[in-house]
């Protein structure tokens, strides 16, 4: 039986700080699969493609947003990403995944890695803090993580909340790794 834990955020909220945060504190190997590190499969400049992950661009109480969507090969392609996991936890492999998921996502995660240990967290932080590292970071869509923010938890049960504003990656890790014991 392999162990996922599965980090569900808006964009720019810590996630891929706290998987490498679980991957160094954790006393066995956690392969670390990264929904950004499929994306980046795509050719330069065509994930945001109608077939892939189209985006809209608005407003929302009077800020930039940003929606992006999963066109028909995006939904193929993350549908993929989780049969992959789903894969590598069947041949043992304990996986940090690193994920920005609504709840039809994470309910086949649960499907898919049935007789596994799987352990969802909802990472997040306060929207100002998360905004801030989306404009810090430079490769972020401006208003992403807002409009995220307004849908992204809504019916989905997690096994653990973190809040990375509140405190270092390293020892939330240590939380949810303790959360797995």
């Amino acid at each position: 039986m392999a162990t996922v834990i599965i980090l569900n955020g808006v964009s720019s909220v810590g996630k891929t700080t706290l998987a490498k945060a679980i991957q160094q504190a954790a006393s066995r190997d956690f392969l670390h699969i990264s929904m950004d590190g499929f994306i980046a499969m795509l050719p330069d400049g065509r994930e945001f493609a109608p077939d892939w992950f189209p985006v809209e661009h608005g407003e929302a109480e009077g800020r930039r947003a940003v929606a992006i969507s999963n066109g028909p090969l995006g939904a193929k392609l993350l549908a993929t990403m989780r049969q992959t996991i789903a894969d590598l936890a069947d041949k043992g492999f304990d996986l940090v995944v690193d994920e920005v998921c609504k709840a039809p996502a994470i309910t086949d995660y649960r499907q898919r890695l049935a007789g596994h240990g799987v352990h969802v967290v909802k990472v997040a932080a306060d929207l100002a803090e998360v905004e801030r590292r989306e404009r810090e970071r430079g490769d972020r869509l401006i208003g992403l993580a807002r409009e995220q923010a307004g849908y992204l938890h809504d019916g989905i049960e997690y096994d653990q909340v973190v809040d990375t504003g509140a405190r270092p990656a390293e020892e939330f890790a240590q939380e949810i790794l303790g959360a797995l014991a």
